[in-house]
């Protein structure tokens, strides 16, 4: 009977976590928000160019859209257990297995007639939607 250590990944992702700034839903929020009262022009000169636009009851709306997922391999280790000359000997294997993931984030800016962002809304998880997070303005440590 084999059994799984599962330590290495909580740490993998720790690191990434450290790696990537530690980005908070609040940092993105505030980020996105910096967005509202400005000419849309402002946003494209932050975030480039959007992915679509469309026409909804008068206004324009501008949407970004990132998404990215895949697998990635990590180190794992079992552990066996055998009876070899009627004694039970243990060892441990060095595995890997396979993980995924999947980024994906959905920005929309809603502008009126005069160009201005009337309304900012973002849409995903973390690790998509961090980008917005540097919009936002320094915290003062």
């Amino acid at each position: 009977m084999a059994r799984i250590h599962r330590t290495v990944f909580p740490l993998l992702l720790g690191g990434l976590s450290l790696l990537s700034g530690c980005v908070t839903t609040e940092d993105i929020n505030a980020g996105v928000l910096t967005l509202e009262g400005k000419p849309y022009q402002y946003a494209f000169d932050r975030i480039g160019y959007p992915d679509m636009e469309r026409k909804i009851a008068g206004k324009t709306v501008f949407t970004w859209v990132n998404q990215e997922s895949g697998t990635y391999t990590v180190p794992d280790t079992e552990t066996a257990t055998a009876m070899v000359d009627g004694h039970f000997i243990t060892t441990e294997i060095q595995t890997t297995r396979l993980e995924s993931y999947n980024y994906h984030c959905k920005l929309d800016l809603i502008v009126n007639a005069s160009g201005i962002v009337e309304r900012a809304e973002s849409e995903g998880n973390l690790q998509g939607c961090q980008r917005y997070a540097a919009l936002a303005p320094k915290k003062k440590k």
